[in-house]
């Protein structure tokens, strides 16, 4: 068996390039800050928040088949994008490849060379294949998150006027809402149709989708509301 990583929608197999190990499957880390209190024992430890997690590396041991596939590695192997490691095959993940990537020859009579590729890498991850839009009609429907953590859709506006969209226990009012506003809950926005930022149309909070089945309800003359539910696991 050949262990890969995809790497910007390329398999590392496909670049001469393989894995010496199976990768870790990494749980993150959960952001917490330990406070000293006088007279108190230890340490209290406070959480930022609830499933906030820090970002962590992934160093990964390669073995590249020739000098040639080097060269093109050295191309390949930089930046930021999304990555799919073979433990996981089902998920990927937003990271970027820090630190320098050194090839040295793994022996004398040998055509392999060998590095370690380091990807810091974003501590939640979303499914690998393309993920569905969710098309809700009627208030109160419901949508089931199948990942760890709640998500934070894009919601796309079918309607027009003054409406409201209330999910997760948070709600957003908008007014002067025209078809195609865009509610991005992940970057806080609100958007017209070409994606352009509005400014002074909502109060509010901007919904979430919680884990398990929950509710979107609306209120105004909303005819659909198409989301992109953006699931996330840990």
């Amino acid at each position: 068996m050949h262990y890969y990583f995809i790497w910007n929608g390329t398999n590392s197999t496909n670049k001469g390039i393989r894995l010496q190990s199976m990768p870790q499957v990494v749980r993150p880390e959960e952001r917490v800050s330990h406070v000293t209190i006088p007279g108190r024992a230890g340490e209290l430890t406070l959480t930022e928040g609830s499933n906030i997690f820090e970002s962590y590396i992934q160093t990964v041991p390669i073995v590249v088949d020739s000098l040639a596939h080097v060269k093109a590695a050295e191309t390949w192997l930089k930046g930021s994008g999304t990555v799919t490691f073979c433990c996981e095959p089902e998920r990927k993940q937003n990271a970027r490849i820090i630190n320098a990537v050194t090839f040295q020859k793994h022996s004398r009579n040998s055509s392999w060379w060998e590095a370690e590729v380091q990807f810091y890498c974003d501590p939640l991850k979303e499914a690998a294949t393309t993920e569905e839009d969710i098309e809700i009609t009627s208030s109160g429907a419901t949508v089931t998150n199948p990942g760890d953590v709640i998500a934070r859709p894009l919601i796309v506006i079918t309607g027009s006027g003054a409406i409201t969209i209330r999910a997760g226990g948070q709600q957003i009012s908008l007014t002067g809402v025209e078809s195609g506003w865009q509610v991005d809950s992940d970057l806080e926005w609100v958007m017209d149709a070409q994606g352009n930022p509005l400014a002074g149309v909502y109060t509010g909070e901007f919904p979430l989708l919680g884990t398990g089945t929950k509710a979107v309800q609306f209120t105004g003359s909303v005819t659909k509301l198409t989301i992109t539910p953006r699931w996330r696991y840990i």
